[in-house]
């Protein structure tokens, strides 16, 4: 497909290869591992569950920001082998299933993005990653629970007694991880905010007929309810779709890994009665607290090589379509950065330049993405003010993501900006800007030589606070 980016040469390799010891073995920390080895680096992952319980059976969604980079890596056929491409959204009421419009993704959007809408299951996406990290030369190990981290000394610690150590130590475990908390110095765990996500898979044949084009499109479903909100779409080639339930939040600890417990019946009675086929027969949900969490400023540990990535960096409300596109980002940055590493004393740079690539795209899509999930479960006069201009779209023909007259809107421009990033692009351009013009300055003071002695733990030669980064969405690469 000619929107589809067709990068997949072998990237620029470092001249100093070094040792990541990435603690966590989901698709934040095989990404990562993956996008080291193939700039050179050596990397170790290591995942406190066994394989199949680090898979997870939920639906998974990729944006064209993160299908481009999966492209860029060589997984293109591995993705069409278990991914369905996506082309349209379906918009109804929760309650009555009244239609409210419909959103085909633009031809000429795809294209700029250089990406596609995919969708497939955690565990299908994990074994991807899984296998093309073991094949470039990643150590995965399983059952490998983390007992301490000492940053200082690049060690890490399990629960067996085993000591462990990296060059640079990878926090991808996660909310509840605990390299958040050793890089905060205390436990955050955010704030509850009454509404969980319910996770589950449905057999198809249970797709009751006025939505027989999610399976012909490949299509997502969404309902918006008052409080309540539910997202479907096609896994399994279709033999199932997998089942996002929004509601209120009992408990508000329910955390990704937990056993499916929750009986759907029990959070979706007020659902549209043509749906009971599939709320009787879907498999019991595991519930994923929504938690509200303040922006942390710092990503790298002050004491020692230590960086966060993924949810362990800015946990996202689960289920968002971006939520696995940032932390896959993460990575590919952390590793286009370290392409570049010729000498110890770069390491600290890098990382602080990663920070400071990273935070503010993920603040701005986090903030964003919070937003629509509490966009779907509006309730009163919003709801019925959102759901009025909506149907208002549709009548006339229009997408109803988009503006009067078939103009983007001011939220369809920011999700084309969204889409469109190209984070390895974005860090190649630090590197000409920043990178290069940092190390002439230090060849320029005379320091080109130094064994590194403490340069490590000097601040950087330049701020990179100043610096502002420029998205882009060009069509060519």
């Amino acid at each position: 497909m000619s929107s589809e980016s067709s990068k997949s040469n072998v990237p620029l390799q470092t001249t100093l290869p070094i040792n990541f010891l990435i603690i966590g073995g989901g698709i934040a920390g095989l990404a990562c591992a993956l996008a080291l080895r193939r700039v050179g680096h050596h990397a170790t992952v290591i995942e406190r569950n066994d394989r199949r319980s680090s898979r997870g059976e939920g639906g998974i969604r990729l944006p064209p920001n993160l299908s481009k980079i999966f492209f860029h890596w060589g997984l293109r056929d591995a993705l069409r082998e278990k991914a369905l491409i996506s082309h349209s959204i379906l918009f109804t009421r929760y309650e009555s299933g009244e239609y409210l419009g419909e959103q085909v993704w633009d031809q000429d959007v795809l294209r700029e993005t250089r990406g596609v809408f995919m969708v497939l299951t955690h565990g299908e996406l994990h074994d991807i990653l899984y296998e093309a990290a073991v094949k470039a030369g990643v150590r995965v190990r399983f059952n490998a629970e983390v007992a301490s981290i000492d940053p200082e000394e690049r060690e890490v610690e399990l629960t067996t007694g085993e000591t462990l150590t990296g060059d640079v130590i990878v926090g991808a475990d996660g909310e509840y991880g605990p390299t958040r908390t050793v890089v905060l110095g205390k436990e955050v765990r955010g704030g509850p905010t009454g509404l969980a996500m319910y996770d589950t898979i449905v057999p198809g044949k249970h797709l009751p007929e006025h939505l027989s084009k999610l399976r012909t499109d490949n299509g997502v479903f969404v309902a918006f309810g008052d409080g309540r909100a539910a997202l479907a779409y096609p896994v399994h080639g279709t033999q199932d779709f997998a089942f996002q339930f929004y509601g209120p939040d009992p408990n508000p600890e329910g955390k990704y890994g937990d056993p499916p417990s929750v009986p759907v019946p029990e959070i979706a009675q007020a659902l549209d009665l043509r749906l009971r086929d599939i709320v009787n027969n879907a498999r019991k949900a595991v519930r994923i607290s929504i938690r509200s969490h303040d922006d942390i400023d710092e990503w790298v540990g002050d004491d020692g090589r230590l960086v966060l990535i993924g949810e362990a960096a800015h946990p996202f409300p689960p289920g968002t379509i971006q939520a696995t596109a940032m932390a896959v980002e993460d990575g590919a940055v952390l590793a286009k950065l370290f392409s570049h590493l010729s000498e110890e004393r770069q390491i600290e740079s890098f990382l602080y330049a990663f920070q400071e690539l990273r935070q503010s795209r993920a603040r701005s899509v986090r903030a964003g993405e919070f937003g629509n999930a509490f966009f779907m479960t509006l309730d009163g006069e919003g709801a019925r003010q959102r759901d009025a201009a909506m149907k208002a779209k549709s009548a006339t023909g229009q997408n109803v993501l988009e503006g009067d007259g078939g103009e983007a809107n001011a939220l369809w421009e920011e999700v084309r900006t969204i889409f469109g990033y190209d984070c390895e692009d974005e860090a190649d351009d630090w590197w000409v800007q920043w990178g290069l013009l940092r190390e002439r300055a230090i060849s320029r003071a005379g320091h080109g030589d130094d064994d590194g002695g403490d340069a490590p733990h000097a601040p950087p030669l330049l701020d990179f606070s100043a610096m502002t980064v420029q998205v882009s969405s060009t069509a060519s690469d």
